[in-house]
């Protein structure tokens, strides 16, 4: 049976449509993804779990972005999880695919897997691989803070809009 490389259905679609794209896949998928370049997040890059969590942090969906997605080889069908990802490991750091832009599989990279309709997703860390449930959850958007102020309280001293206009009207 002919599997479907997955990659070429998406060839001209962002990146940024993906994790839904693998997701909804039918077949076996992995995903690699990698930190985005940002000052922001600069310490983050190659850090271990363990420093991560020395600094208070885990790792932040939103500070990654995916850098590849293919099918599975229909080879590692039976291969276990941690195999796979041992595999992936090597492939990207010693035969990496043509089409891969990213840097080498290293610490704080996270590999996604989709096998049998299960999905689970993976954190290279300093010896191993360590799983990071519900990483591609997506998250109900936040209530701004403003919303939650007037949910507070409804006096109209509290609506900091109100506040603005009436101090701008003092200051006529």
């Amino acid at each position: 049976m002919m599997q479907q490389k997955w990659n070429q259905n998406f060839d001209d679609e962002p990146m940024t449509d993906i994790p839904q794209k693998f997701l909804n896949a039918g077949c076996d998928v992995y995903m690699v993804m990698q930190l985005r370049h940002d000052e922001k997040i600069l310490d983050e890059r190659f850090a271990s779990m363990r420093e991560l969590h020395r600094r208070g942090k885990t790792p932040d969906p939103e500070h990654y972005e995916v850098t590849y997605y293919a099918d599975l080889p229909a080879m590692w069908q039976d291969v276990p999880n941690n195999e796979v990802l041992e595999e992936l490991f090597q492939m990207f750091n010693l035969s990496r695919p043509q089409d891969f832009e990213g840097h080498s599989l290293s610490v704080s990279d996270v590999i996604a897997l989709k096998r049998n309709g299960e999905v689970s997703v993976h954190y290279v860390d300093s010896i191993g691989f360590k799983e990071l449930p519900g990483f591609l959850d997506t998250k109900p958007e936040r209530p701004s803070v403003l919303m939650n102020l007037k949910e507070k309280c409804d006096a109209p001293e509290c609506n900091p809009t109100v506040c603005r206009k009436v101090r701008a009207e003092h200051e006529l």
